[in-house]
């Protein structure tokens, strides 16, 4: 018989077809007939109905032996599955070049330049069929999955699994039932508990904490507070909150402790029978009603103070279960203030759901050594000492990740296995499997297309620091992230897996710098990552000699080895996507042009850019292609070819290491209707205006030729994040108006600038075949006024402006600008000295940065600012007053200004040095 372990490892990766048969794929098939002609209902309502029967079975079959077999089919499934889904992409790919090339204004392609780009395309069309080619193809796949199905159905059914859709659902239902309703946990924590003191008295404070104490519960407020400990399965919350029990029922400080373990099906007449029972002191029959049941339960513990522990509550957004979960903790309203309950819980969300005010206790590592004793307790009999196994030991535990789980698992299997031979060997086998059960089980319970995106996370290396949003647009990029219809956000429903992950510690916090955070996962469940993707994901490291798998789909690539990529990479017409970190050895152009004409499947693609800058022009055939990341800065200036507008599913375009990007293509990138990120400071584009789609833009330069006017940014209300406008002397205050940048609401950081930079003349030279605008521009102070920002902004940059009138929303008693944190002045020299004065709307402003202004003061009103913590002031040359400054400043600033002012500034006695002496932290040079 197979051993157990190595069963559980086979299983995962033919567990890895459930995504292949749920409704994802249903909707894929059901978009295969949609092509095909007139919709077969009866062949895709059969035909989904066995990829539900297939989908029950398997599951069914998790346990069975002949994995092999399953596994071989399993590929070929899958792999059929993603060639329809190319080829779908492909049908989808014509049939927007046909509506894109449709919009194309007639007056247009009249001109020179824009029929020149239309030779790009071929001819214009208007409507649109399924080319008799692409819809062979796909005529063949869907044959060719529904063999796959039939064979797969008749060889699991060889196997006298049940084969009707009821019996099945029977299984699984009591399979999931038998495995989730387990025996319920105590509330008496194990003997030797290891490296928990910290997290105890930590809790044991938090329990402690009531402000109200003794206060009787109103209407409007709770007598109890909720506090949650959350981590994978197997992390230790069980162990954690069984201390603090243990610790509370000893002491008298509560009037009621109990302890109920909920799980993810529970029912709430017996946990409220469990609880009264604990109260009372009494045991109680079942057949009570619910509600008679629930008001004695509130009789007991009116005007008492309790502590409730929840152990292992789900939470899956179910209403039903919401309300199950409100209804259950009904009756505790009647309690004294300060009760608390503890909820421990796999899913941050579940205590949030229940009423927590504070973020959930996240359970902390063991350190090395409590987690090398918590390993060997579990692994050796206390009387043996022998010093092998206390070496052999240590070296097995430093492989398990610190986890909690993996310890008692692990250890487990050593100790019925008490022979040093065994333990040795155990070093280079794949031990770990075993540890990885509720793990797997807990993987099982994510949506599938989650599934997907989580599995998708082991392309990178162990330990990788992750961002949210860099996840998130790989994902969309790649197809995982699905909307049930047209207008739901794509982004929206991307961030809620992500946070689906991060709340059920598949993914976890690592660190915060200021505002960003910085995301990690588990070597554990990196290892799972790895397993469920299979040999859909290949990762290189640092000289491995890999040997890539055909059917290999996602690369990442440490380091550009150059015999790997010609030998193995470039053979690979399926790919995906290809990762390759920086290198001292970069990609050749011809390789770089090799990637291009083999690899057209490609979706994903970040490398270097090819050393002369010029991108080939058979890039443009890349019609899968939606996200294109070059990094390194030995390219200063990049070419892109006129093809390159044909990349019409480009969602997210990359540089930011590269000076200037430049297309060959007049017409820029208007056509790239989908393109909702650009990334860098080089992209200057004309018509970018079209791009409708755009969340991000880094910056804007506005031109006195058409296709740079600020009037582009109209009808770009998407635009989110940061944005700096600069060439602002080149525009009238009417354009200004029209650029509507007050609907820009998803912006949270404006930079306005005047005078463009020299760096962009050379660009703008360039560009002249177009007809120059009309250089006259109305007052600066006008077009101030003009611009608007949105409401939302949170940091406002105001550069090189050389007015001493500044507009109303600035300077008025009402500003809408209400949300504003940081405020910054930069090189802004006026006729006048005098600073302008500063809307005391801005409550919520806390830092105020002003640098290299002919101003003589600070403004006169800045004792109004009330959130002003940071008051920064540098190379202020004409500076010489000093109003009062707000009580809320921290910190003050004085840098390399009037040296009779900073020297007033420094002197004891003086009004200014007295100013200054109040506030905490400062800084005068």
């Amino acid at each position: 018989m197979p051993d157990p372990v190595t069963i559980a490892a086979v299983g995962w990766g033919i567990s890895t077809a459930g995504w292949l048969v749920s409704p994802i794929i249903s909707k894929l098939l059901n978009k295969c007939f949609s092509y095909l002609g007139p919709s077969p209902a009866r062949k895709l309502k059969k035909l989904e109905s066995k990829v539900l029967q297939l989908k029950l079975m398997l599951e069914a079959a998790e346990t069975l032996p002949q994995r092999g077999e399953l596994e071989l089919w399993v590929k070929g499934l899958k792999s059929a599955f993603y060639e329809a889904e190319d080829i779908l992409d492909a049908i989808d790919y014509q049939q927007l070049e046909t509506r894109i090339l449709s919009k194309i204004d007639d007056k247009s392609t009249a001109s020179t330049n824009h029929k020149s780009a239309l030779s790009c395309f071929g001819c214009k069309r208007k409507n649109f069929n399924v080319p008799i080619e692409s819809k062979a193809k796909l005529k063949a796949i869907v044959n060719k999955i529904e063999k796959l199905i039939n064979e797969g159905l008749k060889f699991l059914l060889l196997l006298n699994l049940p084969a009707t859709c009821e019996n099945i659902n029977n299984i699984s239902n009591n399979i999931v039932r038998s495995s989730t309703r387990r025996t319920q946990i105590t509330s008496v924590p194990p003997s030797d508990v290891f490296g928990c003191d910290r997290d105890i008295e930590m809790i044991i404070r938090m329990l402690r904490d009531t402000p109200a104490d003794g206060e009787p519960s109103s209407s409007r407020t709770k007598c109890f507070s909720v506090i949650g400990i959350c981590g994978i399965p197997g992390s230790g919350k069980t162990t954690l909150a069984q201390c603090v029990f243990q610790k509370e029922r000893e002491d008298d400080y509560f009037d009621h402790v109990m302890w109920i373990h909920v799980s993810n099906i529970f029912d709430v007449h017996t946990i409220s029978t469990e609880m009264l029972e604990i109260t009372s002191g009494r045991k109680r029959e079942q057949l009570i009603n619910l509600d008679m049941l629930q008001r004695e339960l509130e009789e007991e513990i009116r005007g008492r103070r309790f502590f409730l522990v929840l152990d292992d509550v789900w939470y899956d957004k179910d209403p039903i279960q919401k309300q199950q979960l409100g209804q259950l903790l009904s009756p505790l309203k009647a309690g004294r203030m300060g009760s608390k309950v503890l909820v421990t819980t796999r899913n941050a969300d579940a205590a949030t759901s229940l009423g927590a005010q504070n973020p959930p206790v996240l359970i902390s590592d063991l350190d090395e050594e409590d987690f090398f004793k918590m390993f060997m307790h579990h692994a050796l009999d206390a009387t043996n000492r022998d010093q092998a196994f206390q070496s052999v030991g240590r070296e097995i535990a430093g492989k398990l990740g610190r986890l909690p789980l993996a310890a008692s698992l692990v250890g487990g299997q050593l100790r019925i296995r008490p022979h040093i031979d065994f333990w040795r060997s155990s070093l280079n086998s794949d031990l770990l499997n075993d540890s990885m059960r509720a793990l797997w089980w807990s993987y099982q319970q994510l949506e599938e297309n989650v599934k997907k995106c989580f599995a998708y996370c082991s392309i990178f290396p162990r330990r990788r620091v992750l961002k949210r949003d860099e996840l998130v647009h790989l994902w969309i990029a790649e197809g995982f992230v699905k909307t049930t219809d047209e207008t739901e956000d794509v982004e929206g429903v991307g961030l809620r897996y992500f946070y689906d992950l991060l709340s059920t510690s598949f993914i976890q916090l690592k660190t915060k710098i200021g505002r960003a955070e910085f995301f990690t996962i588990h070597d554990l469940l990196h290892d799972l990552a790895e397993s469920v993707a299979g040999s859909d994901i290949a990762r290189f490291e640092k000289g491995v000699a890999p040997h890539i798998p055909q059917d290999t789909r996602h690369i990442f690539m440490e380091s550009y080895d150059r015999t790997v990529f010609v030998e193995q990479i470039l053979k690979l017409k399926t790919l995906r996507t290809l990762f390759i970190s920086y290198s001292t050895e970069s990609m050749t152009d011809i390789d770089f042009e090799h990637m291009l004409r083999n690899l057209k499947k490609l979706r994903v693609v970040r490398v270097s850019p090819p050393l002369s800058g010029t991108i080939p022009a058979c890039i443009g055939e890349l019609k899968h292609l939606r996200y294109l990341s070059f990094f390194g800065s030995h390219v200063l200036k990049m070419i892109l070819p006129p093809t390159f507008t044909k990349l019409y599913n480009l969602q997210i375009l990359s540089a930011s290491e590269i000076r200037q990007l430049a297309c060959a293509n007049n017409e820029g990138l208007g056509y790239l209707e989908n393109l909702r990120y650009i990334t860098g400071w080089g992209f200057h584009f004309p018509d970018i205006g079209r791009l409708t789609s755009l969340r991000t833009l880094t910056n804007f330069t506005v031109g006195k030729i058409r296709g740079y006017e600020i009037q582009q940014l109209e009808h770009l209300d998407y635009l989110g994040d940061s944005l700096l406008i600069q060439g602002l002397q080149n525009i009238k205050s009417e354009a200004a108006r029209q650029a509507k940048l007050v609907n820009k609401t998803r912006i949270k950081a404006l930079e306005l600038r005047w005078d463009a930079p020299d760096q962009y003349s050379s660009l703008m030279m360039e560009n002249q075949n177009d007809q120059e605008l009309n250089n006259s521009a109305d007052p600066q102070e006008e077009v101030f006024e003009a611009l608007l920002p949105p409401p939302y902004i949170t940091s406002l940059k105001i550069c090189n402006y050389r007015r001493s009138a500044y507009p109303g929303w600035l300077t008025g008693e009402q500003s809408p600008l209400t949300n504003l944190q940081n405020l910054v002045f930069k090189t802004c020299f006026g006729p006048s000295d005098e600073p302008p004065r500063l809307s005391e709307s801005f409550r919520y402003l806390h830092t105020l940065i002003i640098s290299t202004c002919n101003w003589k003061s600070l403004p006169e009103n800045i004792e109004c600012l009330t959130s002003l913590e940071n008051l920064i002031v540098t190379d202020c040359w004409k500076i010489e007053s000093l109003p009062r400054l707000p009580p809320s400043i921290k910190k003050f600033t004085l840098s390399n200004c009037n040296q009779s002012f900073t020297e007033n500034c420094c002197a004891v006695g003086h009004p200014y040095c007295d100013i200054i002496d109040r506030i905490p932290e400062t800084s005068i040079c």
